[in-house]
């Protein structure tokens, strides 16, 4: 069903961009269509982690967190689980699907 009505969005923008390919002059049309946000930027700065506040504390790694549509980048910190047996797992990009990073049990 996703990739028909896909199919169906990309014929209709070709059929658009060729109405306006005249046949009377020559014309360059750029089109470009974007579904969803693109992947983060590669990682601008390596942080290693500062000693640990305390035993419960865990690092969570600086990243791209994506903010209303932007990608914002996130310094890496400490934080504590918020229950016992919980760990972080980070934020991953896979197969055009944005997972944001959670704690997991």
């Amino acid at each position: 069903m996703k990739i028909t009505s896909f199919r169906l969005a990309l014929a209709a923008v070709a059929a658009v961009v060729m109405s306006f390919a005249g046949a009377g002059k020559a014309s360059a049309v750029d089109v470009s269509v974007q579904f969803g946000a693109p992947p983060p930027p590669p990682p601008t700065v390596v942080v290693q982690p500062w000693a640990r506040p305390s035993r419960g504390a865990v690092w969570i790694q600086p990243h791209y967190e994506l903010i209303r549509g932007r990608w914002v980048w996130v310094n890496g910190y400490y934080t504590y689980p918020p229950r016992r047996g919980a760990y972080w797992v980070s934020a991953r990009y896979r197969h055009g699907y944005y997972y944001p990073g959670h704690w997991a049990h």
